[in-house]
């Protein structure tokens, strides 16, 4: 068993996330099944984060676990490919402590990392999210501009924007959201869904065909925050992780 005194504690291939009053669990050979039996302030949230899948099958995800590490704040898993889905990711989970002036009681960010051996193929990676909901509110900033809008029911899809986008849940009570930021270059398409009481989002990401030897990252940051606070968080978030530079990556 590998454990990091921060965040993360490894036991094969079960990972186990502690960040302030947040808790998950994180299976490395299922990243289709998210984060789930998510705990945060003393009380569960219905529902997962950060599912993984190809978009090619929105089943079981494809890759070989290969290997499995927690080095500092990341958890990091590495995935062979196989015939029918010849990729080879890398995915890191990074546990980023209070962001904000302390205003964020947890934040996780997820990078995905892709390359192939074959010529001009088009990857197709999905991150999904599903939690139990009345309304999902989308945040982005053009210029000085701030572009809110609530989504409660029905199918709705939209492209990026000149801007990074967010998203907020506004989960049940009135203390508690969970959000996630993308930049604009790193997805392709936004879908959210409602299906009975939870409400889902589904991130494609890498909108160009990918080159042999080439390697291509896109990045999200999720976050609870404060309800009376989500909307300005978000934003701020959307204008920082523009400018934020990749992480280094081994």
């Amino acid at each position: 068993m590998a454990q990091d005194e921060n965040h993360w504690m490894l036991d094969s291939h079960v990972a186990q996330l502690a960040v302030g009053a947040t808790r998950a669990k994180l299976d490395l050979k299922r990243p289709d099944l998210g984060l789930h039996q998510l705990l945060n302030i003393a009380e569960s949230t219905a529902g997962r984060v950060l599912a993984i899948t190809s978009g090619d099958n929105r089943g079981q995800w494809p890759g070989k676990l290969v290997d499995a590490y927690v080095r500092g704040d990341d958890l990091v898993a590495t995935y062979a490919g196989t015939e029918s889905w010849p990729y080879a990711p890398q995915i890191y989970w990074s546990a980023d402590g209070v962001e904000a002036g302390g205003r964020v009681f947890a934040s996780l960010s997820l990078m995905v990392s892709i390359q192939t051996n074959l010529l001009d193929t088009h990857p197709r990676i999905v991150v999904g999210s599903s939690l139990c909901c009345a309304e999902v509110v989308s945040v982005s900033v053009v210029g000085d501009d701030m572009l809110v809008d609530s989504h409660g029911d029905g199918v709705q899809s939209f492209d990026p924007r000149t801007s990074a986008c967010g998203l907020i849940w506004r989960l049940p009570g009135d203390e508690l959201s969970y959000a996630e930021v993308m930049p604009t270059s790193d997805f392709r398409r936004l879908s959210i869904e409602r299906a009975d009481r939870a409400i889902g989002s589904r991130w494609e990401l890498f909108a160009e065909f990918l080159e042999k030897g080439v390697i291509r990252r896109a990045r999200l940051q999720s976050m609870f925050v404060p309800r009376e606070e989500d909307v300005q968080l978000v934003a701020e978030s959307c204008a920082a992780i523009e400018s934020r530079p990749l992480p280094l990556t081994t």
